[in-house]
């Protein structure tokens, strides 16, 4: 498993959001949020991360892969987790040389775990967010996205996890 990951990410290096809205080309990035576990115990929030990096083909257009880690929630003493890998296609309309918006939908090859037992099955994300380019390298990102159901619903349950996250860019 820990070789999968390993190879996403450096198929995420291979497959690199422009840092300057105008540009095509590859790029790296990191973000940091808040995620929020549906369907566990209620709704259960704690700390995600996402890494990756992606390509565009022209500025309109492109594709990301990323590994991300959900944290943990707690569904009636049982700790839940999740993580996986993304491969998704985004679409981007910069406003000007600074501020751009974008979205992106893809699949998300998830792990979750409860308790004693897991799930790893591919499943559906998709989300929107914006940049703001400080030069034609570096930009900052905001976005929220979604991953719906992940898990299975007879073995771990299936919770939808939303994660709202702050980043940086960095464009080749």
């Amino acid at each position: 498993m820990v070789g999968k990951k390993i190879a996403v990410l450096l198929a995420a290096t291979a497959l690199s959001i422009p840092a300057y809205a105008a540009d095509k080309g590859w790029y790296l990035f990191g973000d940091v949020g808040q995620t929020n576990f549906k369907d566990v115990g209620g709704n259960d929030t704690d700390i995600g991360i996402r890494l990756g990096g992606g390509y565009m083909f022209m500025k309109y257009f492109g594709v990301e892969a990323s590994y991300v880690d959900f944290g943990k929630a707690t569904n009636s003493g049982v700790d839940v987790t999740a993580s996986g890998e993304v491969v998704n296609a985004i679409g981007v309309y910069p406003f000007n040389n600074q501020w751009s918006a974008f979205a992106r939908a893809g699949l998300i090859n998830a792990t979750l775990k409860a308790g004693g037992t897991s799930s790893t099955d591919v499943k559906a994300t998709y989300g929107v967010g914006g940049a703001f380019n400080f030069n034609r390298n570096l930009a900052l990102r905001a976005s929220y996205d979604i991953y719906s159901k992940l898990g299975d619903s007879g073995r771990t349950g299936e919770t939808d996890v939303d994660m709202l996250s702050v980043g940086l860019q960095y464009k080749f």
